[in-house]
């Protein structure tokens, strides 16, 4: 997205929701301001977004509660953007992956188990996203698929039976619906998508259809298969007879009383055939031919990162193997996705008593929090690091974000550069560099971005006061 839009939030809005089919285009209007106010006021209700002005907010809870208005329409809008702005990259990541919204207050009657202990109190919805991502620049484009459903209390245990189903029938079909639509929506752009998901997508019958469709993935193996023409299983094979295409280093981080460290991971490809699982006997299902790449730490007996990622990209070169290794790294933006949705957006605060309008608020501040990685990426990009930061900031703003961040220095004749936004932003969120690493997290940058949005308005409304 044009990063003028992406910065001025009734601009960002109109881009993202204008375009949604609502059946009154005062309907359509109302959303648009609706998505402005959110996204001005990251992480607020709904009500406190409104900034207590009793009219507007009358109005948003009026469009929320009106059963004309669906969650699939704004689904649609939303998507629409993602899928114009999408036809402009020459290579897309579509990445898959599922999360729960919990929920404890009143709607908690109108939704469904979330798994865990049998008397687990926590109830809510299952959702299913596919993310685009550009491959080459790793900027994220938008959403372009999302799917709800509950899990009802008279279902469960219903895993210890999935053998007695039918693959459309089971949970594990989302994969395969997800790309049925996301293809759908994007048409001859799809042969520029490469489907990435984690080890639960490791699905036989989700690998046989991509493969039939001619579609591109990247899936982590979970399951060591039987393979096709070798007596070795999956693993075993690609490490015994794969062909080696060297090294790569990678940093990984601390976490909880793991301490960071580098890793180094042999990489090594070759080509299988899949062999069918026992289940699938009599479905006119055939063996599936994937190439497979292996990156495996060395020098580490325990605990040694191990990815074996099976694919639909060549891998006969160095270079194709740590660019496939690349794009799967990229899978962890979703991860970052539903971290601003949750804890950046609020979605899980959300206190609607409605299962319907609970849908409707959380479809609007999942592109919110779409919002918010593009904003950190447009902020954090290297390659417009020295670049003046008017390329995304207006003059008011910039100037404003000056005197927030740089105490009783004078303003510069000439705007700053956008690293040295960056940083200001991340230090009114609260950063104080204490790692060294001169990157803010993204729940930081939303929160000085919060603010500055918040001084912005401010300023804006004195103007207007006395003009």
């Amino acid at each position: 997205m044009d990063e003028t839009r992406l910065f001025n939030t009734q601009h960002w809005a109109q881009a993202v929701f204008g375009g949604c089919e609502l059946g009154d285009v005062r309907r359509t209007r109302r959303v648009v301001k609706m998505a402005a106010q959110l996204a001005t006021h990251t992480g607020r209700s709904l009500a406190r977004s409104c900034d207590g002005d009793e009219i507007v907010q009358e109005g948003a809870y009026r469009l929320v509660r009106n059963h004309h208005v669906q969650a699939q329409a704004l689904m649609a809008g939303g998507f629409l953007t993602t899928v114009c702005a999408a036809a402009a990259c020459a290579r897309l990541l579509e990445i898959q992956d599922t999360t729960t919204l919990s929920y404890r207050h009143a709607v908690r009657q109108g939704l469904g188990e979330l798994g865990g202990p049998e008397r687990c109190a926590g109830t809510g919805l299952w959702v299913h996203s596919s993310l685009l991502v550009d491959a080459d620049s790793e900027q994220t484009v938008g959403l372009v698929e999302q799917d709800y459903w509950s899990r009802p209390a008279a279902q469960r245990g219903k895993r210890q039976r999935r053998k007695e189903r039918a693959y459309p029938d089971k949970e594990s079909y989302k994969w395969q619906r997800a790309s049925e639509r996301v293809a759908a929506r994007l048409g001859a752009t799809m042969a520029r998508v490469i489907t990435v998901c984690d080890r639960e997508a490791d699905v036989f019958e989700y690998l046989h259809y991509k493969r039939r469709r001619g579609e591109r993935f990247i899936v982590r193996a979970a399951q060591d298969r039987r393979l096709w023409d070798a007596e070795q299983r999956l693993f075993e094979q690609v490490r015994r007879h794969g062909a080696a295409r060297g090294q790569v280093g990678v940093q990984v981080p601390q976490r909880g009383g793991r301490p960071a460290r580098r890793a180094v991971l042999e990489l090594r490809s070759a080509q299988v055939t899949l062999a069918l699982p026992n289940r699938t006997d009599g479905t006119g299902l055939t063996p599936v031919t994937v190439q497979v790449v292996l990156a495996e730490e060395t020098g580490r007996a325990t605990e040694k990162l191990c990815w074996l990622l099976l694919t639909s990209e060549a891998v006969d070169s160095a270079e194709q193997v740590q660019d496939i290794l690349r794009c799967y790294g990229l899978r962890w933006r979703i991860e970052d996705f539903h971290k601003a949705w949750k804890s950046g957006a609020g979605v899980e605060e959300l206190r609607m008593q409605q299962r319907d309008n609970l849908l409707k608020m959380a479809v609007l501040l999942a592109f919110v929090a779409v919002r918010l990685l593009q904003l950190r990426e447009a902020l954090d990009n290297t390659e417009l690091a020295a670049m003046p930061c008017t390329q995304v900031l207006g003059a008011e703003e910039w100037k404003l974000l000056w005197v927030s961040t740089q105490k009783r220095k004078p303003l510069p004749k000439d705007a700053p550069t956008l690293k040295w936004a960056y940083l200001a932003v991340a230090k009114l969120g609260g950063f104080t560099d204490t790692k060294r690493t001169g990157r803010a997290s993204w729940e930081t940058m939303w929160l000085g971005w919060s603010r500055l949005n918040e001084r912005i308005n401010g300023y804006r409304l004195l103007k207007e006061a006395t003009s």
